[in-house]
């Protein structure tokens, strides 16, 4: 049956019928908890691409039992941040630059329309959500490899926070849904671009809440396909270790 969605930010009484995925991740059963964390864990590169995942460890490091991390896990390989092969239990997935130059073409479709069309239909309350979002995750500096964890957990959702206010009067929930899957496949990327870092970008973000609260939808659109094509040569570039070499599976880009 569909679900019934109402628009992020009550933009309008507009609601809007659906059968886009649910967004397990806002309920508050123990399961989902425990699945919240481990994703952050994988997105932040503290849980390693190809990194073996043993219920053994699991159980201690989120303090849970192996029925819920089962169910974690299979909604991790469900949204492809995870692996599992018979016989072998679960694995986080791995990289490669292939991957994310797939994944980042399709970045530039859907974050452009859905960007467009939230600038589009945006509202005083979507104004304030941006402005909100950019100045928390202005406080902090992009985390080093070294930095505790919780730091970059943090770091982490203000940056989310930061990308997701600016599609969120998107009037297409498919095209939200695929947004944010592309998203999320991204955050590992761009987390090791951000600790391997060797070359300083101006502030894109900045640049972007600029040109959408301006309502200029041509410049919103070219600011985040630069923003996305600039982290793909920087990945590419700085990144130590990743090869074109997209795994069990994947795909070698051609051209």
């Amino acid at each position: 049956m569909a679900k019934i969605l109402k628009m992020p930010l009550d933009t309008s009484d507009r609601i809007a019928t659906t059968t886009a995925p649910q967004d397990v991740l806002a309920e508050d059963a123990a399961t989902f908890d425990v699945l919240r964390r481990m994703r952050e864990d994988i997105l932040c590169c503290v849980l390693k691409p190809n990194q073996r995942l043993r219920f053994g460890e699991l159980r201690q490091r989120y303090d849970t039992s192996v029925g819920t991390l089962r169910e974690a896990l299979s909604h991790l390989v469900s949204e492809g941040l995870a692996r599992t092969e018979a016989g072998r239990g679960f694995s986080v997935a791995p990289i490669s630059l292939a991957d994310f130059l797939d994944l980042s073409e399709l970045r530039v479709y859907l974050e452009t329309r859905t960007l467009a069309d939230a600038i589009r239909h945006g509202t005083d309350a979507w104004e304030a959500e941006i402005v909100s979002a950019y100045f928390l995750m202005s406080k902090l500096k992009a985390p080093r490899i070294d930095d505790p964890v919780a730091a970059k957990r943090e770091w982490g959702k203000r940056h989310k926070r930061f990308h997701d206010a600016l599609v969120a009067t998107c009037t297409s929930p498919w095209s939200l849904h695929f947004r944010s899957e592309l998203f999320a496949q991204a955050q590992r990327y761009h987390w090791l671009k951000v600790i391997h870092a060797r070359s300083k970008r101006p502030d894109e973000h900045l640049e972007l809440r600029d040109a959408a609260l301006a309502r200029d939808v041509d410049l919103a659109c070219r600011l985040i396909e630069k923003h996305i094509r600039t982290t793909v040569e920087q990945v590419a570039s700085e990144v130590p270790g990743l090869t074109m070499d997209a795994g069990r599976g994947g795909r070698r880009r051609r051209g």
